[in-house]
């Protein structure tokens, strides 16, 4: 029986007919194919996205090997706005954070190429399993699995497509790529068609499965109330197509479709009934940005059982500071610039160290926090992501954190920016000065960005700002970024990144459009004459 947490597209296309291996909701144990039924299929998918060692190369000392918060950690490392505060020689992602060996050679490529294909594979194996061609023959089980399968398998193209599609920078050229996403696979798709799997049209991939998928789970769980926020709902169905509608509103400049991005998001908000983190929660030094049950603002997270937890791999282990447990680790925080363009009457601030420890009574979860603090944090370094717990000192139980995936902070961000895209801009000013006065602004004070937003592009500017202050670490802003083909600047006089990591480009990234790995190539050829060029190195530090 195969081990399909290692497997490419093609390789996933060819293994569609086998459902073995697929873990269970503690990814620990194996599942034979006999052994296998729709509720471990169904329940093996969350368990897999946080899953360590899924692409192999865990078990060869890779600690960046741990699913999608080490996607999300990747993501992050990227954007700029993230700065390694402590031994960069612990830097598990110093690939991402230095723009080095991220060709089709490296195994990095690993991490997204193949772990989205495998959890592709598992949503059509659900899908395969359910009769889909009379949704009202379902029973109430079969509705709600076919409606998680169509989810998860939408959000993962979408996520693919966004990492994936070449867009044009300052760096790299590929004329004969743009408008190119990834190989689909779906269930009926057969090895030999596997073996010659193009790239398909972004156009097409959004227009053929993801909007129809989430049309799908749409309908199929319109009247599924779910008992958790580690279990899919219709407000992250609608969360989805809000993200989704956004990135149609960019790419064609199409003021329907960011109508119906705020639409959408406003749906999601609704059907959520999710509020956003208050003061006390974004600050709680047990369960800050750990626990979905400690909050009213995540629709959808990730549960990582303490069982399942390995040492170095794992997210607290590497984005919390306050840890104890693991030496071998490089510190994070935010890049300094960032820092200061934070409003000093916003909460947000509290979440990175200032400079003059004293300017804020800063909560912990250890008892020696001030000298810890003090002496063995660099300044901006970040407390934003704390010891699932509180357990500082016990990696299995502080570093068995939930992981958030969609927080209704996101929603409220995108309606605004989708409604001043749309046209009405005094509606999106509105909003965003809305949202920031009653969430994020403390004593009362008043937030208005009403004279940087004398035009668009003002806003989206003042927008995007606070958007990446609000998601420092959570991976979803480099999306945003590559979408709205924004600069990015760690290389300047007083920066506090490392030498290496000064990377500044005008507009997008070029390491922002992934390389799509060997493996891949080599099993479906056609791959090899559409891959994205290698970014590697093509961008120069600032020496100042």
């Amino acid at each position: 029986m195969k081990n399909i947490l290692k497997i490419s597209a093609a390789a996933a296309a060819m293994t569609l007919a086998l459902s073995g291996c697929i873990k269970d909701a503690t990814p620990t144990q194996i599942a034979t194919e006999d052994q296998v039924t729709l509720e471990t299929l169904v329940r093996g998918i969350p368990a897999a996205l946080v899953m360590y060692n899924s692409t192999g190369y865990a078990q060869d000392g890779a600690a960046w090997d741990f699913s999608l918060p080490a996607i999300h950690l990747a993501m992050e490392s990227m954007t700029g706005d993230l700065v390694v505060t402590g031994n960069i020689g612990y830097d598990w992602f110093t690939q991402w954070g230095t723009n080095v060996s991220l060709g089709s050679d490296y195994a990095v490529g690993a991490l997204t190429w193949d772990n989205y294909y495998t959890w592709i594979m598992m949503a059509n194996n659900v899908i395969k399993q359910i009769d889909a061609s009379d949704f009202s023959s379902l029973d109430a089980t079969q509705r709600s699995y076919l409606g998680f399968a169509y989810t998860y398998r939408a959000m993962f193209y979408l996520d693919l497509v966004r990492l994936y599609e070449f867009k044009e920078n300052t760096v790299t050229e590929a004329p004969e790529l743009l408008g190119l996403g990834v190989p689909v696979v779906l269930p009926e798709t057969t090895e030999a068609e596997a073996k010659n799997n193009p790239r398909a049209k972004v156009d097409d991939i959004y227009d053929k499965v993801i909007f129809p998928d989430l049309d799908n789970a749409e309908e199929l769980l319109e009247n599924y109330t779910a008992p958790d926020k580690y279990t899919i709902s219709l407000a992250l169905v609608y969360g989805l197509k809000a993200r989704a509608w956004l990135e149609r509103g960019t790419a064609k400049n199409d003021a329907e479709s960011y109508r119906q991005a705020a639409e959408y998001a406003r749906l999601a908000i609704t059907a959520s009934g999710c509020t956003p983190l208050t003061q006390e929660q974004w600050e709680d030094p047990t369960n800050g940005f750990n626990s979905a049950t400690s909050n009213d603002a995540w629709i959808w997270g990730l549960a990582l059982p303490s069982e399942s937890v390995a040492n170095l791999f794992c997210f607290t282990v590497h984005m919390s500071c306050e840890n104890d447990w693991a030496p071998y680790h490089a510190g994070r925080g935010i890049n300094r610039n960032l820092y200061y363009s934070i409003d000093s009457r916003d909460f947000r601030r509290h979440s990175w160290l200032d400079p003059d420890r004293s300017s804020y009574a800063y909560k912990s979860c250890r008892p020696d926090a001030d000298t810890y603090f003090k002496e063995s944090l660099a300044d901006f370094a970040n407390i934003k992501f704390r010891p699932a717990q509180g357990a500082y000192a016990d990696y299995k139980v502080g570093g068995a954190a939930d992981h958030c995936c969609m927080r209704v902070e996101e929603m409220y961000f995108i309606e605004a920016e989708a409604t001043a895209q749309a046209g009405d801009l005094a509606g999106g000013i509105r909003l965003l000065n809305e949202f920031m006065t009653s969430y994020r602004m403390m004593n009362g004070a008043t937030y208005d960005c009403t004279s940087k937003s004398g035009t668009l592009e003002g806003f989206i500017n003042e927008l995007m700002l606070q958007k990446r202050i609000e998601f420092w670490g959570e991976g979803i802003v480099m999306f945003d970024m590559k979408r709205l083909d924004m600069s990015s600047k760690r290389g300047y006089v007083g920066t506090n990144a490392p030498s290496s990591y000064r990377l500044n480009v005008e507009g997008r990234a070029p390491y922002w459009n992934f390389v799509i790995i060997r493996s891949e190539t080599q099993n479906n050829p056609v791959i090899a004459t559409q891959n994205n060029p290698d970014p590697s190195g093509l961008v120069e530090p600032w020496k100042g």
